[in-house]
């Protein structure tokens, strides 16, 4: 599975891609969409503290996502004041569903995708992020596939958010010529570690 630095990441992109959320009283939803991000991944607790199995992983189908994007939309828009900036339902689901999305690209584990319309679990038969590792803070993988993660993630998101934000193309262009080979370096170690 992908991390939770990993998945926090695309939440925050998600945010910073909302050029009408820049105002200061729309700081709010940046750790709302971090948390939809991560959210599929709070059945971990219960299988930790608990010894709770789940099986399927019911939190990391497309239901699930777009329930909990569905009802943090609506709890906002109820509970926000008006002319309060806030991000539309497809940034909630955006940000949910990612989730999903970045633990396929891991290539480790299959998911439920389209649970519970249907049983399989697709998995993707190759890893481009590499996994989390043990969470131990002396395991060297641990801190190397985070580096790798952050390699290959951040600076796709960085462009995500760019053209979200109507950068100019120019400004674009000059930004890829520098940062393209850093992150088809971090890629290609990636994937070299799935091998």
């Amino acid at each position: 599975m992908s991390s939770f630095i990993g998945h926090a990441s695309v939440g925050a992109a998600v945010y910073f891609s909302q050029a009408k959320l820049s105002s200061a009283h729309a700081k709010w939803a940046l750790p709302l969409l971090v948390f939809l991000s991560i959210a599929p991944d709070l059945d971990y607790p219960f299988s930790w503290w608990l010894g709770m199995d789940f099986h399927p992983r019911i939190t990391h189908s497309l239901l699930f996502c777009i329930i909990i994007s569905l009802l943090a939309w609506l709890a906002t828009t109820r509970t926000l004041a008006a002319g309060v900036s806030h991000p539309g339902l497809l940034a909630f689901c955006v940000a949910s569903c990612s989730h999903i999305g970045l633990d396929l690209l891991v290539g480790v584990h299959s998911v439920p995708v389209f649970w519970p319309f249907s049983s399989s679990e697709p998995a993707i038969a190759f890893g481009v992020l590499p996994s989390a590792g043990h969470l131990n803070l002396w395991n060297y993988y641990l801190w190397r596939n985070l580096l790798i993660e952050c390699g290959v993630l951040l600076p796709f998101l960085w462009f995500f958010v760019a053209i979200f934000r109507g950068t100019s193309v120019r400004s674009l262009a000059s930004n890829l010529a520098l940062i393209c080979p850093i992150w088809l370096g971090f890629l290609v170690w990636s994937i070299r570690i799935h091998n």
